[in-house]
């Protein structure tokens, strides 16, 4: 079976525009994504406290938030060439069922969803991921697996590839050996 992980934040919907509108009320002067260059520029703004606290606020609030308009259809063409998708997420546990009932109401398919702080431990038993978080993607492309994610200022700078959109991703996937 070919499976896959599908990472939810800023891969099915656009989680950073979220993130930054919280952080300022914050941060007034927190910088416009164009500007996040690595993956821990918030810490010039915000504490690791504050960091963690507005992620678990968003994710709690899932429910207010639209997935891209190509989530949809990119999970069911993924179901329909065989996929086995595991929706993987790094939030907190408390946040499963929000998670699951946001995926639900939008209709996004998946067979499994994985809520934790570690996707690596999906690795050995699939052959694909769609992350946009450049750690994860390194660390999957050096374990092996086909490495893939939607282009984002903070993910420009590794091996792995990155697309436009979510079609292109759909079409790289495609021609990968499975």
């Amino acid at each position: 079976m070919k499976k896959i992980i599908i990472d939810i934040d800023n891969t099915l919907w656009d989680f950073a525009s979220a993130f930054s509108e919280r952080i300022k009320n914050i941060s007034p002067d927190f910088p416009p994504l164009q500007e996040w260059h690595t993956f821990d520029f918030w810490k010039a703004y915000i504490s690791p406290k504050q960091f963690y606290s507005i992620i678990r606020e968003i994710h709690m609030d899932q429910d207010l938030f639209s997935p891209y308009a190509q989530a949809k259809l990119f999970l069911s063409l993924l179901k329909e060439e065989g996929f086995y998708i595991i929706i993987a997420s790094h939030r907190e546990k408390g946040t499963f069922d929000v998670t699951a009932r946001w995926l639900n109401q939008h209709s996004l398919m998946f067979d499994e969803l994985h809520i934790s702080h570690d996707k690596t431990i999906l690795f050995n038993e699939c052959r694909a991921i769609v992350d946009d978080s450049p750690i994860t993607l390194g660390k999957a492309a050096k374990a092996g697996l086909i490495a893939v994610g939607l282009r984002m200022p903070w993910n420009e700078q590794g091996n792995y590839t990155l697309c436009d959109d979510l079609t292109e991703v759909f079409q790289y996937l495609k021609k990968q050996p499975f």
